[in-house]
């Protein structure tokens, strides 16, 4: 049953910057809201023309409704205005089914297209190749593409809205088959090269408890109450005292001394560094792979020179290193972490089943089996496994695609 949309339901949610949305709000048609629009839109992004009578009608739904009009301009301005760190939390959006039935996705679409003129002139000043733009922007048909599969209509989930706002405020670039934004290092780690030797070496911080296997505890959802061990670390002046992170992945328990002289600091947590996302369209050819790290090296320092950064890093279900053990070593996925140093993170494995299932099952037994992939992990689960996130990182001046650098590194650390 469609219903009325009373914004006071949403009062509380709507607070952040509603007043100043109202009070900027255009007294003449909403220019994301016409049907030019969605013409210039459909090609910028790769969206099939198919789309553009949903859009259109959709808009023409909200423009007509003056609820529906002041809410579409509030998301557009927080999301277009706003810092990456200031963006709205969207998953407490209305979802609008109520109100708009099966168009409640195309609203959020048509919300996270209304920043295309915006992207267009930031590019444009920043003088960004057209070809590299039409990569970046076609994430946002890729999207729309899955949710008209999985729901026959075009529209967007309205998390993904957020994700979609890097590609059009300038965060975020596709480099052949990767794409690249700068962002602070998250991981829980800090890394120190050899003056000499140039090799590196990455310490848990201090506080981290650990399961026997060397993956933090609770990770996958599994718990290890007899073999947990808490990590160290101790900074000063003589050198660094703490958990070595084996570059395959897993924390030791012994302690290493890594003298002040020595050892210097190459990466720790809030560097800035080129967070890379993997597009969920086509395979991870292990060359094209190379290829995008190589384009970064470039394409950064060139377009955008007020924004450094020290090297490649990523978190993702597809960088679990028990794949390392469940797929053969000739695997593209396989090839791709042994370039980079891995570390162990804190998740559960629900986003193993979202991105490789569609969901999470009630019965593992029900999930489908129609790809290698996924027969690998429904075998890995049901004999008892688990699955669970990854990350991994690659500073710039390790960059030698091909040599397995940090896993190759020989090593002979003093046990503390």
């Amino acid at each position: 049953m469609i219903e009325s949309l009373d914004l006071r339901d949403h009062e509380e949610v709507l607070r952040p910057g509603w007043k100043a949305s109202q009070e900027s709000l255009p007294p003449d048609a909403l220019r994301f809201l016409d049907g030019d629009f969605f013409a210039e839109a459909c090609r910028m992004v790769s969206l099939s023309e198919d789309a553009r009578p949903s859009l259109q009608t959709t808009a023409d739904q909200i423009e007509q409704n003056p609820s529906l009009r002041s809410l579409a301009w509030h998301y557009h301005r927080l999301l277009f205005t706003s810092t990456p760190d200031t963006r709205p939390d969207v998953f407490s959006w209305p979802a609008l089914e109520n109100v708009l039935g099966d168009a409640a996705g195309t609203f959020y679409l048509i919300v996270a297209l209304s920043g295309l003129p915006g992207a267009q002139a930031f590019h444009t000043a920043r003088e960004i190749p057209e070809d590299i733009l039409r990569d970046t922007y076609a994430d946002a048909a890729l999207w729309a593409n899955e949710w008209h599969k999985a729901h026959g209509v075009w529209g967007m989930e309205r998390r993904i809205v957020r994700w979609v706002t890097n590609h059009f405020v300038g965060d975020l670039y596709r480099l052949n088959r990767l794409q690249f934004m700068q962002r602070p290092f998250r991981g829980s780690l800090q890394a120190f090269r050899h003056v000499d030797t140039g090799e590196v070496l990455a310490v848990a911080e201090d506080g981290i408890r650990f399961r026997s296997d060397g993956q933090m505890d609770g990770a996958g959802e599994v718990y290890d109450p007899e073999g947990a061990w808490t990590s160290h670390l101790e900074v000063t002046e003589e050198g660094v005292r703490g958990n070595p992170l084996d570059p395959a992945g897993k924390a030791v328990s012994s302690e290493v001394f890594l003298p002040a002289d020595r050892w210097k600091p190459a990466l720790r947590r809030g560097d800035p560094m080129l967070e890379m996302h993997i597009p969920a369209n086509g395979p991870m050819a292990f060359d094209a792979c190379g290829d995008s790290l190589r384009r970064a090296l470039g394409f950064f320092p060139r377009y955008f020179p007020d924004r450094p950064f020290l090297g490649f890093c990523c978190t993702s279900w597809t960088l679990d290193t028990q794949l390392c053990d469940l797929l053969p070593p000739s695997s593209n996925l396989v090839r791709f972490m042994r370039e980079f140093h891995c570390y162990p993170i804190l998740t559960s494995g629900r986003q193993t089943f979202e991105r490789a299932f569609g969901g999470v099952p009630d019965d593992v037994r029900d999930l489908p089996r129609d790809t290698a992939l996924r027969r690998l992990l429904v075998d890995h689960l049901l004999a008892g496994g688990h699955t669970r996130s990854g990350g991994i990182f690659l500073l710039t001046e390790d960059l030698h695609w091909g040599t397995q650098v940090y896993l190759t590194q020989q090593r002979s650390l003093p046990i503390a």
